[in-house]
């Protein structure tokens, strides 16, 4: 195999940049990272090679092999059921205040089709974010208080405000681990990215689905067709009618395969831009459940990683391509600021 960057190949990295994908790809991907954690340099870079041509083609994949305590992930799901069951006035206590995400955001307040200009109505959906564990010790400059400021716990479920802690560390390394394969993907040093989100300002949402009792408006979705701002993002969904679609490159609409121990991976804006549009971020939304099926909610834990709010989102050396550099350079903060806040007069008013 041919590796961008290796001494063996014939093609420079402009070159091979610049070469379209064979095919479009007609479903997600499923790659096993054990290989890159425990293999041989050449398995290795077999990985980071797939990598590279997935994220180029769709930029979603489902990764198995990452070795995560998928126990953990059940407790997070069984106590965000538990926080989302509970009384009005306990949610209504962690309300994320205005222009912020660490809380609780209420059911059908927003729509994330708002975000890229369409009109819909909100999602039908509600969640809770939960920022930098450390976030008040890394709000030391007004371009970091931005992002960082102190996580709200709910009063119940009594477990929350320790699971949800034990989840945000166990996303903080996987995600590292794939920044790190991603760097090999894209013929960087292995630990290019390291400095880069070392202190990121990452978020992690738990969200519920309800069961629909109630037939949707016309146009209304779970979550509205959207791209992610940051660099990657890690999901994990529950297995229950209503899922994830991903829009392939011809424009259709495809489903997201569910795996017991997958978690869906897909890039950013961020990635999208540092990498010169190289990789793909992608459409995706959360459609409602076909007619006929059983009435049951739909839980997903997306955990959006955002480098450090000064991180340069520049074109990466290996991607620079025969036009140069499209994109003038941004720090991720204010890319980030400055995305939020376009949409915010766009969102449809709460149900």
């Amino acid at each position: 195999m041919c590796i961008i960057l290796t001494t063996d190949c014939a093609q420079s990295a402009k070159e091979i940049m610049h070469t379209p994908p064979h095919a479009a790809l007609d479903h997600v991907p499923v790659v096993d990272i054990a290989p890159f954690l425990h293999g041989t340099p050449a398995q290795r870079q077999a990985v980071a090679g797939e990598v590279d041509r997935i994220n180029r083609e769709i930029g979603f994949l489902v990764v198995t092999g990452h070795g995560l305590d998928l126990a953990l992930l059940d407790r997070w799901f069984e106590v965000s059921r538990e926080f989302f069951a509970a009384p009005a006035e306990v949610k209504q206590a962690v309300l994320a205040a205005p222009g912020t995400h660490h809380g609780y955001h209420a059911m059908a307040a927003s729509g994330l089709a708002a975000k890229e200009g369409e009109t819909a109505p909100p999602d039908l959906r509600e969640y809770f974010m939960v920022g930098h564990l450390d976030g008040e010790r890394l709000a030391t400059t007004p371009s970091a208080a931005r992002f960082h400021r102190a996580n709200r716990w709910p009063s119940q479920p009594a477990g929350f405000a320790a699971v949800a802690p034990a989840y945000y560390r166990a996303m903080e390394a996987l995600g590292a681990t794939l920044m790190r394969l991603f760097a090999m993907a894209l013929g960087l040093p292995e630990h290019w990215f390291d400095d880069k989100i070392d202190r990121h300002f990452s978020v992690l949402s738990t969200i519920h689905y309800p069961a629909q009792k109630v037939e949707p408006l016309p146009g209304q979705l779970r979550a509205g067709a959207h791209t992610d701002y940051g660099s990657l993002t890690i999901l994990a969904p529950s297995d229950a009618p209503g899922g994830l679609q991903v829009r392939s490159l011809t424009g259709e609409w495809m489903d997201v395969p569910y795996l017991r121990d997958g978690f869906v991976i897909n890039i950013g804006d961020m990635m999208q831009r540092w990498t010169n549009d190289r990789w793909r971020s992608n459409f995706h939304r959360v459609v409602n459940p076909p007619p006929g099926s059983p009435l049951r909610p739909r839980q997903s834990i997306a955990y959006f990683l955002h480098p450090n709010d000064d991180a340069q989102i520049a074109c990466i050396p290996t991607c620079v391509g025969r036009d140069g550099p499209l994109f003038e350079p941004i720090q991720a903060g204010d890319y980030m600021w400055e995305k939020e806040h376009a949409i915010a007069a766009a969102q449809p008013v709460a149900a």
